[in-house]
């Protein structure tokens, strides 16, 4: 009985589903869609043939219970769907994921939807169309489209385009911030008046070039800003599009690009400023032996008559004549320092003693119409630096303090401590987190404008008459902060007064004694002989004068070879004392060889006014013979003559 009433079910089943295939066969398979019909028990019925070319499905062994097993890889969520339109309901889906029997992921927008017959649901329809193509280039191109826009946006670039014919203008969003107007400019007048007044002739220039059709119709224009809080480059880069049929070629419009050029600007003049500086250290090189053998001629001579018996008012003038030559040989040491050619001697020392040694200098070079202060205040803190080019440094300052001022005025020098965190540090130019002493240089001048503020470190910048000023003051100020591992900013305003502050890393350890320079100090010769190498006659002779006064006898030689011919022939030398730069193809360092190669324990001193090419290369153990710089005072001679005769350890 109850396989009977199976039967009769499984009949009338298989008679529902045979009247709908009869019934929508032939119309679903000619439809031009993927279509598939279901009957009420689930099993496949008919599929249009886009379904099965679409999908791969082949019916031609579908018969019988269980043919809804051909697909199983119906889209997501279809069988809650067909369970609703079995019960009548019509079901969509936008979007959903389907993969295929070959492993293929596909995207589909499908509808599932009763068949109704004879007041009942016969079946369903699930319609399916594959959106892949669409979504596999839609949403990259839209990705793309956005991370274009803010790459652009991040690389300060904007898009623009002009129709001549329609007198239109189009920009992206950021060409208003690139330009910092609050609208872009839609006329080729306006465009002119965003440049610079220096630029506008170029500008002009280049854009009608590329108006001419016989030529590359490119254009770049580069031009700063003229309404520009702070200095601002831009770019317009882009391609003239000309209508071909006409002769000839008329000028449709304009495709191109805003670009920032700013940071370039900065880079490129960087380099320029570089290749100056490269410029001055080639000078400086050849400038600077000349003028410290000048000038040790001059110091010399002027110590050993200050030392014989004269009025007093002479000796004052001899006495001023000497500053003045030691005030010459600090520019050169700074211009030395400057150009890298002359090597400094960085050493521990009190900041506020080391200002009172230099007080007096610092006086005499301003006269008595500039009242100088000096407040000290950095509890006897402690630098490494060079002690000549902090001294040239506060020179350098005090001077440009002095010409600031119309007439009479007061200069302030004032040491302190500061202190600064990684946010502190971040708000002043060049500045960096640490425990800094601090020299502020304060006049009561004119002060500066914000473009001459600008510049005030660019190397040959200067707003002094050319016979006064060279540039080079401040460019030289900065490279000797930085050497020692510090900093400078500048505080000005017009008719305000400038500050100059040197911030210098606080260190810790032994102060170095500064060098005696007294006429007490002298240490005295007991008639050793010294041979004196030196081409310069006149720096020659002021040596050997200065060698006799101080006790010792001297034999002389303008060159290498003939250094050694005496060496050889004889003369009991007890010191070699020779400058570095000899003509010929023979140096100070070589002539020091050969004359240890005789006699190894051979006395030797060595001096010269610019030797950081010859000094660098050598040997570390030729290092150890001690150089004198030119010019050097007599007491600095005959301390360094006494060590190398006697020497108790390293030279200084």
């Amino acid at each position: 009985m109850v396989n009977s009433k199976r039967e009769e079910t499984g009949s009338k089943t298989h008679a529902s589903r045979t009247a709908l295939a009869d019934g929508m066969g032939d119309m679903i398979s000619l439809m031009p869609i993927p279509v598939a019909v279901f009957d009420t028990a689930t099993r496949l019925v008919a599929t249009s043939a886009a379904f099965q070319e679409s999908y791969g499905v082949d019916l031609s062994g579908a018969s019988g219970p269980g043919d809804g097993d051909l697909l199983p890889w119906l889209p997501e969520g279809y069988p809650a769907a067909r369970d609703k339109a079995l019960a009548g309901e019509v079901v969509q889906c936008d979007e959903t994921r389907t993969t295929l029997p070959d492993g293929r992921v596909i995207r589909n927008r499908w509808i599932a939807a009763p068949i109704h017959r004879d007041g009942g649901v016969a079946g369903i329809i699930l319609i399916i169309e594959n959106i892949s193509a669409g979504k596999e280039l839609q949403p990259p191109t839209a990705l793309r489209a956005e991370r274009i826009a803010e790459a652009m946006d991040a690389a300060g670039i904007a898009l623009f385009e002009v129709d001549f014919d329609r007198d239109a203008f189009l920009a992206t969003g950021s060409a208003r911030q690139l330009l910092e107007t609050q609208e872009v400019p839609d006329s080729y007048e306006k465009w002119l008046a965003l440049a610079a007044p220096e630029d506008r002739a170029q500008f002009d220039a280049v854009y009608r070039a590329a108006l001419d059709p016989t030529g590359s119709r490119k254009f770049s224009i580069e031009f700063k800003l003229a309404d520009s809080a702070e200095p601002k480059v831009i770019e317009l880069r882009g391609n003239i599009r000309f209508d071909e049929a006409c002769d000839p070629p008329r000028p449709l419009g304009v495709v191109g690009a805003i670009l920032d050029r700013t940071e370039r600007a900065r880079i490129s003049e960087a380099l320029v400023q570089a290749q100056r500086l490269e410029t001055v250290g080639r000078m400086a090189g050849l400038i600077a032996h000349d003028f410290n053998n000048l000038l040790t001629v001059i110091l010399s001579n002027l110590e050993l008559a200050s030392r014989a018996e004269m009025a007093e008012i002479a000796r004052d003038h001899l006495e001023r004549a000497i500053d003045a030559t030691q005030i010459g040989a600090g520019f050169n040491q700074r211009l030395l320092a400057l150009a890298g050619a002359r090597t400094p001697k960085p050493v521990c020392f009190d900041l506020d003693a080391q200002l009172a040694e230099t007080w007096t200098l610092l006086e005499r070079v301003l006269g008595e119409q500039v009242h100088l202060r000096l407040l000290p205040g950095a509890d006897h803190g402690q630098i490494y630096m060079d002690r000549g080019e902090l001294d040239g440094a506060l020179l350098n300052l005090v001077i440009n303090a002095r010409d600031a001022m119309t007439a009479t005025g007061t200069i302030t020098i004032q040491t302190g401590c500061a202190r600064f965190d990684a946010h502190q540090a971040a708000e002043i130019d060049g500045a960096r987190p640490g425990c800094f002493l601090t020299v502020s240089v304060t006049d009561t001048g004119q002060g500066m404008p914000p473009d001459v503020r600008r510049q005030a470190l660019d190397p040959f910048f200067t707003t002094k008459d050319a016979h006064v000023g060279n540039g080079l003051g401040l460019t030289s100020v900065a490279s000797s902060v930085a050497r020692a591992g510090g900093f400078l900013h500048i505080d000005t305003a017009p008719d305000k007064g400038t500050t100059i502050t040197l911030y210098l890393p606080e260190t810790e350890g032994e102060p170095t004694p500064a060098p005696a320079d007294h006429h007490d100090a002298l240490r005295m010769g007991d008639g050793q002989l010294v041979l004196v190498v030196e081409d310069d006659p006149l720096v020659r002779e002021a040596v050997l004068d200065r060698l006799e006064a101080l006790g010792y006898a001297v034999i002389e030689a303008a060159n290498a070879s003939e250094a050694l011919e005496q060496i050889e022939a004889g003369e009991p030398v007890e010191l070699l004392f020779s400058d570095v730069v000899l003509p010929g193809t023979f140096s100070g360092f070589d002539l020091v060889d050969r004359a240890r190669a005789r006699d190894p324990a051979l006395p030797v001193l060595l001096t010269s006014g610019h030797t950081s090419e010859h000094f660098s290369g050598r040997p570390e153990a030729e290092r150890e013979v001690e150089l004198l710089t030119k010019p050097y005072s007599l007491s600095t001679l005959s301390a360094a003559v006494a060590r190398a005769l006697k020497p108790e350890g390293p030279p200084p």
